[in-house]
């Protein structure tokens, strides 16, 4: 029962995280825009900033979680995130919003980031895929509900008291729960992980040999550098994917969209991106993430094309579809990591993998702003998301031509 328990509260802090911080900021940009008389690619630049210091961030979490219990870690970096946020809502310039980005997001990583997949693979010995699928998932619940939301709220009154209704929701799912229930690892609770066993220790290793071709050539090492860079290049892609997923408001108004309120994309977006977080999280404990990862790519590639169409209807279709790319980041490149490397080094991979994810949201939110301000239309962008998508697939190959089939140190099923 106490990992369902853990799980929740993990649900709850990808919810705030990634959910209200990440997926719903290009709520604001349009409003924002207009308020501090500025361009796209300046908004763009709290994204940026905001990225750039997750990535700085990142590389102390794991130092910090092994000196200091998470359910004092996770509160502490809740409550002063939402502080920050609220202080947004007061801002006069966009300096303040940098400065904002800065705070946020060296602590956000303590909320969300490596922290979820480490905590989940910990209590989930089974089913893997669907419990990070589920954590996944609610990232874009959140962001579905929050969007509409805060859009509406923002048309009622401001701008300004929608960054307060977000800030008081990341406080309250944040904070609480955190400090009355997470812990890293089952044995802190004396509890044992959904599974029965805890993966690493020696009864995991007997009932997992043989499981996941190729991964006996994984743990010993052989070509695991060649498994991360590969990682590495395929959440680059995603990330540039992903990134887009803020754009949705603005391109809903460039493409004259009359079928929803260009606000409503997004929402659309995020209930695509919990759909395919469930769904397809589930599919890799069946058929392995090899194959999900490639369809996944597949349907981004198709949802790009879909989006270059102009047709209302189609473009609504095209919005659900590309809710798939999130999936792939916080999903499927977790759990490739697992595939390639050895279970000691997870969490090692797993920040590396993390990094490279921030850094490249942080690269490419100011390229695409500015990218559009240059062109002033989203074809050839778009035409990009569909390359990217290819070369991400390119590299799924790479990867699973040395690593096997990719179950993973848990066997699949």
């Amino acid at each position: 029962m106490y990992p369902w328990i853990v799980l929740v509260n993990c649900c709850l802090l990808q919810g705030s995280g990634l959910g209200i911080i990440s997926n719903c900021t290009g709520v604001f940009y349009v409003p924002v825009m207009q308020s501090f008389n500025c361009t796209m690619a300046q908004i763009s630049l709290y994204v940026t900033i905001n990225n750039v210091f997750q990535c700085v961030g990142t590389i102390f979490v794991a130092r910090v979680i092994q000196k200091v219990k998470i359910k004092y870690a996770i509160p502490a970096a809740g409550l002063i995130v939402g502080l920050a946020q609220v202080s947004l809502a007061f801002s006069r310039s966009l300096a303040q919003w940098y400065i904002c980005a800065v705070i946020q997001g060296f602590f956000v990583v303590y909320i969300t980031g490596i922290i979820i997949p480490l905590v989940v693979v910990n209590w989930f010995s089974k089913r893997t895929g669907l419990a990070l699928g589920l954590t996944s998932m609610a990232a874009g619940l959140s962001g579905a509900v929050f969007g509409a939301v805060l859009g509406s709220i923002i048309t009622a009154y401001s701008w300004r008291v929608a960054i307060l209704v977000s800030a008081l929701a990341i406080l309250f799912m944040s904070v609480p729960g955190s400090w009355a229930f997470m812990a890293l690892t089952p044995q802190e609770k004396g509890c044992t992980p959904f599974g029965g066993f805890q993966l690493g220790t020696s009864q995991a290793t007997s009932a997992n040999k043989g499981k996941g071709e190729g991964n006996g050539a994984c743990r010993r090492g052989r070509g695991e550098g060649v498994g991360v860079v590969s990682i590495v290049i395929v959440t680059t892609c995603v990330s540039f994917s992903t990134i887009f997923n803020n754009q949705f408001p603005a391109l809903g108004q460039a493409s004259g969209v009359t079928l929803v309120a260009p606000a409503m994309l997004l929402s659309i977006n995020m209930v695509g991106n919990m759909g395919f977080k469930i769904g397809f999280g589930a599919l890799n404990d069946y058929i392995g993430a090899k194959r999900t990862s490639l369809l996944s790519l597949l349907i981004l590639g198709v949802a790009s094309a879909f989006l270059m169409l102009g047709n209302d209807v189609i473009i609504c279709i095209a919005a659900l579809l590309f809710g798939i790319n999130a999936f792939l980041s916080t999903t499927q490149c977790p759990l490739m990591a697992k595939d390639v490397c050895r279970v000691e080094r997870y969490p090692l991979v797993l920040q590396v993998v993390q990094i490279a994810t921030r850094l490249s949201y942080a690269i490419f939110a100011y390229v695409e702003g500015a990218l559009l301000d240059l062109w002033g239309f989203y074809r050839p962008l778009l035409m990009l998301q569909i390359a990217a998508a290819v070369i991400a697939a390119i590299f799924v190959e790479i990867i699973y031509s040395r690593f096997g089939t990719g179950r993973g140190w848990t066997g699949g099923r």
